[in-house]
């Protein structure tokens, strides 16, 4: 697979590099405007490990910055292409706005539970990210990961469980989402041979996890600490296929079958009941 990461802003980088209609599937963790670069002061975090140079957006721009880079991100989606972007609460309106501001349309608002270990004593403790699944129209590639039905519902359930991406002693980035956790959308949003972009790649767990399942690869990060550093890992990522959808077993359909027996008795119970009332004087 081919990939191509380049060390610019997101916005000129799509503007010179990516082609109108080019694009499959976008997957990314923009800034969030919240002083993300001093956190770990404010929640007494140790990023000894931690690659420096993260480049926050202001607050005052964050309008603005949203607006061009999805406007841009929106030109490179192929008709029926998709995007999933990651965000915080504080600015998501900022990101709603640009996004209602093109022809994009809204699939799934997705709830990703997290635990982001920080108490609070006088109101609700903060758990989760904000997931938005935008599509331009046309025909959208969401592909079947489960062939029993009760699986497939289960896995694609609008609230979806986060794990911390724990790599002790090892070099990371800021708020470095769980490769497992973006293979899932991957998998389900693209097929091999298709082109993932990440405008924003931090610590490069997209272009890892789309060049591990044959897609190819185009992305952006301005930290030159972290594109020095994580550029390299790419040539180190070890093809695979992608996974044979999953079929229940034996004991699972016997299991299923029997639940969906009990269920038509059920109903048919009951509208045996409502025929008898309703003669009733």
């Amino acid at each position: 697979m081919t990939y191509k990461v380049y060390n610019q802003d997101c916005i000129s980088g799509m503007r010179e590099h990516v082609e109108d209609g080019s694009v499959d599937l976008i997957f990314t963790d923009p800034p969030y405007g919240i002083d993300g670069d001093k956190l770990d002061a404010h929640y007494n975090r140790d990023e000894s490990n931690v690659v420096p140079g993260y480049v926050e957006v202001a607050l005052e721009t964050y309008d603005q910055f949203s607006q061009d880079w999805i406007n841009q991100a929106a030109r490179t989606l192929r008709p029926g292409g998709s995007m999933y972007i990651v965000s915080g609460y504080t600015n998501l309106h900022h990101i709603l706005n640009a996004l209602h501001s093109t022809e994009l349309t809204e699939v799934n608002h997705i709830i990703a539970q997290y635990s982001f270990g920080v108490y609070t004593k006088h109101k609700w403790v903060s758990s989760h990210y904000h997931i938005l699944f935008w599509q331009k129209p046309g025909k959208r590639t969401f592909n079947q990961r489960f062939e029993d039905s009760k699986a497939s519902y289960h896995d694609r359930l609008s609230v979806q469980q986060l794990p911390r991406d724990y790599k002790p002693g090892q070099l990371k980035n800021k708020n470095q989402l769980n490769e497992d956790f973006i293979e899932k959308f991957i998998l389900y949003s693209s097929n091999r041979d298709d082109v993932v972009m990440d405008p924003f790649c931090g610590g490069f767990t997209t272009p890892r996890t789309a060049l591990r399942y044959g897609r190819n690869f185009v992305g952006f990060e301005m930290n030159k600490n972290a594109y020095d550093a994580f550029l390299p890992t790419l040539d180190k990522v070890e093809e695979k296929s992608d996974p044979i959808p999953v079929s229940p077993n034996a004991v699972e359909l016997a299991k299923q079958e029997k639940m969906r027996e009990g269920w038509r008795k059920d109903r048919e119970r009951k509208k045996q009941q409502l025929d008898s009332t309703l003669f009733d004087v």
